[in-house]
């Protein structure tokens, strides 16, 4: 009888202990979370991009948002390795109105570097941001 118990014992530690290994793989294996970064264009300071400059990574999302005076869009003119069509596909080029939203995602295999952007109705205004990508 001591012996059919302690065989009981042993494996219900060996169970534990795979349960434990095979637990802790699937929390390391998770993948990093993609950040969203948000900016709004036509800000308090006028026709702007507010931030004019963010910081991202690959895979990360910028979610733009009309603030004042708008018509607003997103165009992609610079980005590295001077990529048509990276620009193109990163560019929102319907104009917004008031208080809309759409969010850009930086693909997860884009080079690091920085692009740049306008707004196509106000780019004579000054209103260009940057997005660097770390």
């Amino acid at each position: 009888m001591k012996s059919i118990a302690s065989a009981i014992r042993g494996l219900s530690l060996v169970f534990c202990a795979v349960l434990l290994i095979a637990g802790s793989l699937f929390i390391s294996a998770a993948p990093a979370s993609a950040d969203t970064v948000k900016v709004i264009m036509g800000g308090k300071k006028g026709l702007v991009f507010e931030p004019a400059v963010v910081n991202v990574k690959a895979g990360d999302t910028i979610q733009f948002e009309v603030g004042q005076l708008p018509p607003h869009n997103v165009v992609f003119d610079k980005v590295p390795g001077a990529d048509a069509a990276l620009a193109a596909s990163l560019s929102h080029k319907a104009l917004e109105g008031a208080k809309k939203t759409f969010d850009i995602t930086i693909p997860a295999d884009a080079p690091k570097g920085e692009y740049s952007y306008f707004c196509l109705p106000h780019r004579g205004a000054g209103m260009v941001g940057k997005v660097v990508v770390q």
